[in-house]
């Protein structure tokens, strides 16, 4: 079985503790994907980790589907 390039971010993350706090969102666009509570916004966007890669987002448009702690 070959790892994705989400599959390799996702065991990082797990692999650090407590940086894998954050959120499960959905995007404006219907994508599903997780923020990180220890990244900063990017020029006032939320990065979002989506099995399509990374996204920045407008906060106010993404949807609040579940926390990770």
């Amino acid at each position: 079985m070959e790892l994705t390039e989400w599959d390799v971010e996702e065991i990082n993350r797990f692999c650090n503790g407590n940086k894998n706090a954050g959120y499960i969102v959905e995007t404006k666009t219907g994508l599903t994907g997780r923020t990180y509570h220890n990244e900063k916004p990017v020029d006032g966007k939320t990065i979002v980790y989506t099995e399509k890669g990374k996204l920045l987002c407008i906060p106010e448009t993404l949807k609040l589907i579940g926390f990770i702690d």
